[in-house]
């Protein structure tokens, strides 16, 4: 394969937005144009991300009105969706355009426009990502599954209440230092703890918000990025895992572990050459604040059952051995589902150039890791990064 490269990055900001889905995408998609110092260059594909744009926004035909309104046609157009990791599956499309030779410069945008419709209506668009047979039909919906997998872990290995609130704690800490991110307000145990129930045992707090917002960036030849003059300051795609899992919980084999990141980290490490050890900073989906604990082990940061140890004595903090969502994570950052990804990997992408948000920098990182999952666990994506 041809090795690949992000060279540039642009986001907006992440919340309750009054911008249309096109005009966040423009702007998204500009800032990483204009960061790569590519706008003199013709681009060979534009790759969308978005899980539900038709509606969401009532947009369809999203890549193509993109490319017309970018001004980068005749470039291929393509739209990608996996669920809430549909931004993660179109940076691989647009990584596995360059590492064949198909391409030499492809731009990659993340896009959601989600507070347009009420939140139950969003609520109702989400669900039928989930099992209708299995789940949807008897009630079920996405916190209710993250609750009980939270009960199941609680029950296994001795997590409490006040423990697992020390997740969106530490993710608002970092969102208030974040100037891009949905909440920018720190909060306590205390008042997570007793927020509002969602679906026993998670509070409102434990849950990632309903967003609006995109993300983009411009991946890259090696012989692109030498004419360019950009290798220092560019990011090294070194590893890709992507993987599934039956599609209905209650068919997987565990409720404490989601298998698709368990093969789709595997494999992206395989690709890579390293192991969990080597990752100096990560940005893990923690669309309910149980899943960045269990994806901490199924990832292998931390031993099954022992991911809390990390948290509560803080080594996952900016200072610790690896930092984990420090620029707020889904919690805080906001989720607006189809950019997620593209957002996970412009911010680590921005962690390994140096450039991230003053007091959310970690010292001199070499490794980036990022995880998005579609669905409730059953299509993830894992992305490494390393600085050249």
């Amino acid at each position: 394969m041809e090795p690949v490269y992000v060279i540039g990055s642009g986001m907006t900001k992440f919340g309750v937005l009054k911008e249309s889905l096109i005009k966040l995408a423009e702007e998204a998609a500009v800032g990483a144009i204009v960061d790569s110092q590519t706008a003199e260059l013709r681009f060979d594909r534009i790759i969308v991300g978005s899980q539900n744009p038709d509606e969401f926004s009532g947009i369809g035909h999203l890549s193509t009105m993109l490319a017309d309104r970018l001004g980068i046609v005749p470039c291929g157009g393509t739209r990608v969706e996996t669920g809430p990791s549909s931004g993660s599956s179109a940076f691989e499309v647009g990584f596995s355009l360059i590492s064949s030779g198909l391409s030499d410069v492809t731009l990659v945008v993340g896009v959601e426009k989600m507070c347009d419709v009420e939140r139950g209506t969003a609520s109702k668009i989400l669900s039928r990502m989930m099992s209708y047979q299995c789940e949807t039909r008897y009630g079920g919906t996405p916190a209710a599954l993250a609750a009980l997998v939270a009960r199941r872990y609680m029950h296994d290995y001795g997590l409490t209440r006040d423990e697992l609130s020390l997740v969106p704690v530490k993710a608002h800490r970092n969102g208030s230092k974040n100037p891009l991110a949905h909440f920018q307000k720190e909060t306590t145990v205390e008042k997570v703890s007793n927020s509002k129930v969602v679906a026993s045992p998670l509070t409102l707090f434990d849950c990632s918000p309903t967003s609006d917002g995109s993300a983009a960036v411009v991946l890259a030849s090696r012989q692109v990025v030498q004419e360019l003059g950009l290798l220092d300051s560019s990011a090294q795609v070194i590893g890709i895992g992507h993987a599934t899992d039956y599609h209905a919980v209650q068919h997987r084999l565990s409720l404490t572990s989601l298998n698709a990141t368990v093969e789709a980290s595997q494999a992206a490490f395989d690709m890579a050459g390293i192991g969990p050890t080597a990752i100096d900073v990560c940005e893990l989906h923690d669309a309910f604040s149980i899943l960045e604990i269990i994806n901490m082990e199924d990832i292998g940061i931390a031993d099954r059952g022992k991911a809390m140890d990390l948290i509560r004595n803080g080594l996952t903090e900016l200072g610790g051995p690896v930092s984990v969502n420090p620029t707020g994570g889904l919690k805080a950052r906001g989720h607006p589902t189809g950019a997620t990804g593209v957002a996970q990997i412009r911010d680590a992408f921005l962690q390994l150039r140096g450039d991230a948000p003053q007091d959310l920098q970690v010292d001199e990182p070499e490794i980036a890791l990022t995880h998005n999952i579609g669905g409730f666990g059953n299509n993830i994506v894992v992305t490494i990064l390393r600085r050249p």
